[in-house]
């Protein structure tokens, strides 16, 4: 069985999650009942390190349960009304196809004249009578040609292309895209060189790096064992004008090799498949959600903030078919973060019995966290917290938060795992120095509206988690793959001076400063996590 924190070494195994406490008192919220039921469905879902000062921490075996626990089954009686759901179609290539080929010797002397200028791959979009791509909503019939990269990288393939994003959508003319290929292709070795048809085009901003130092953090926390886009910085024309350096990027997806979730066929009703869901600020028809309340607890938090939880949307972004499946997943998210709250602010085990509902662990853990670790994959969560306490972002709790779990024979994902972190665009704000972010209530904004990520903050008030955290802390501050990376980004930015030209260099300077800031979040956080 996989190890709970597997990153961490042999070493490290042996005291973080040891004597887990039931953390403070200071919160209230309806308590958990012995049996809980959803207000739509009442039944669900190596070595051992030579560092002497990394802290201990047990490993999963020492949090599993005292009895097998009951194996949850779908929900009777199972809805198998289908779900309502729109997908943007793909267009047809046709037309654009022939323009391309009619165009296509005018098009290679650009190709050769902007490979003559560039030193980093460019990537043009060929769109239909010159179409300009605004729409989020329609897909605009293109022709990609990749190039000024080594041969076998070459790519010229019809696809569907639009804008994606929200906020970042309706800023300006620097937007990012969406790219659909009508047959699967790899594009510049990413992802060891796996085809998918979903890709993405991220504006690189005034200050040039704020996805891709998240992203090159993430790749090093996460160690490979949970997934996180691979990226590229590529120069990006659109029918042979310029528009700057963009990172390409993957489609956070329920995908083989990307979010390995078993989907179910279009037939299938089941609720026993897997499911990737997102906190989802912009929450739509495109795919079924559901809105948890989080209790509408009153918590304080790690630094003394009090305030009550709010409703969030969580969105299922792989496939489902019918209300049942949605209704299950609802269930099972929801228990999760009652099984969290039951064992962290009231000393308390739940578990889900064989249909779904909560009832009491007695008899079944030795103590309350060994309840969540049954469900919850606490090392994913302690690495996303990580990721999002260095690099402060103001919507951790908003939206693009994604999370798994699979219920399907052999699955991945067989606890809900917190993975593909996702938009950096509003982070690298405020004091390095400033405290605790992720961990706690975010400042509210103009908009009044509170950003703040009740998981985080739920599971930082447990001693077991907090040790979980510093532990892997250690790992990655012994290592100095932290301030490696950020240097290494930075050394990056750089190689991007001749792409970017006269004009637009000096956002290589803005992305120091990300790296500044960065470094310094490194400094206070080893100021509270090192021991």
């Amino acid at each position: 069985m996989k190890r709970l924190i597997s990153l961490l070494t042999a070493a490290a195994l042996a005291a973080a999650l040891a004597g887990c406490s039931s953390a403070d008192s200071s919160s209230s919220a309806p308590s958990e009942t012995a049996s809980v039921t959803s207000a739509e469905t009442a039944a669900q879902s190596s070595a051992v390190t030579a560092a002497t000062d990394v802290p201990a921490v047990s490993s999963e075996q020492d949090h599993q349960p005292l009895k097998p626990l009951p194996e949850l089954v779908s929900p009777f009686p199972a809805d198998t009304e289908a779900l309502e759901q729109t997908e943007t179609p793909m267009p047809e290539f046709e037309k654009v196809a022939a323009q391309y080929e009619e165009g296509k010797d005018s098009l290679d002397k650009k190709i050769e004249s902007f490979s003559s200028k560039k030193d980093h791959p460019c990537i043009n979009i060929t769109t239909q009578d010159k179409k300009k791509i605004l729409s989020k909503d329609e897909y605009v019939a293109s022709v990609i040609d990749v190039f000024n990269c080594g041969e076998e990288f070459r790519l010229t393939a019809e696809a569907g292309v639009k804008v994606r994003g929200n906020s970042t959508a309706d800023q300006g003319d620097e937007k990012p895209y969406r790219i659909k290929f009508s047959e699967k292709h790899n594009m510049l070795g990413l992802h060891g060189g796996a085809e998918y048809k979903s890709w993405v085009l991220l504006r690189s901003y005034w200050n040039l790096a704020p996805d891709y130092m998240g992203f090159s953090l993430a790749k090093e926390i996460f160690g490979g064992k949970y997934y996180s886009s691979d990226f590229m910085y590529v120069n990006l024309y659109i029918n042979g004008y310029p528009r700057g350096v963009y990172l390409l990027c993957e489609q956070n997806q329920a995908a083989k090799g990307r979010i390995e979730v078993n989907e179910p066929k279009k037939d299938e009703t089941q609720a026993e498949i897997g499911y990737l869901v997102e906190m989802d600020n912009y929450p739509s028809e495109e795919h079924p959600y559901f809105y948890y309340d989080h209790l509408a607890a009153d918590i304080t938090d790690i630094s003394g903030k009090k305030r009550q939880f709010i409703e969030h949307a969580y969105s299922v972004r792989s496939d489902i078919n019918t209300k049942g499946q949605l209704a299950f997943i609802e269930n099972y998210v929801t228990g999760c973060f009652r099984i969290l709250y039951a064992a962290v602010i009231d000393g308390r085990s739940l578990m889900f019995d064989e249909n779904g509902k909560l009832v009491s662990g007695e008899g079944y853990f030795k103590d309350p966290f060994d309840a969540v670790c049954a469900v919850i994959d606490i090392e994913s969560l302690a690495n996303m917290l990580i990721l999002e306490e260095l690099v402060h972002n103001n919507d951790v709790g908003a939206g693009s938060f994604y999370m798994a779990v699979d219920f399907s024979e052999g699955s991945k994902y067989k606890k809900l795992t917190f993975l593909a972190p996702w938009d950096f665009n509003w982070a690298y704000e405020g004091d390095a120095n400033g405290g605790y972010y992720a961990s706690t209530f975010q400042k509210l904004h103009t908009d009044g509206w509170d950003r703040s990520n009740p998981w985080f903050i739920l599971a930082m008030k447990s001693e077991a988690f907090t040790e979980a955290v510093k532990a892997k802390w250690a790992e990655l501050t012994n290592s100095k793959v932290l301030t490696k990376t950020t240097a290494k980004v930075v050394g990056d930015c750089e190689t991007l001076r001749k792409d970017l030209g006269n004009n637009d260099a000096w956002k290589i300077d803005q992305a120091k400063n990300i790296a500044q800031f960065v470094s310094g979040r490194i400094k206070w956080l080893n100021s509270v996590w090192t021991k």
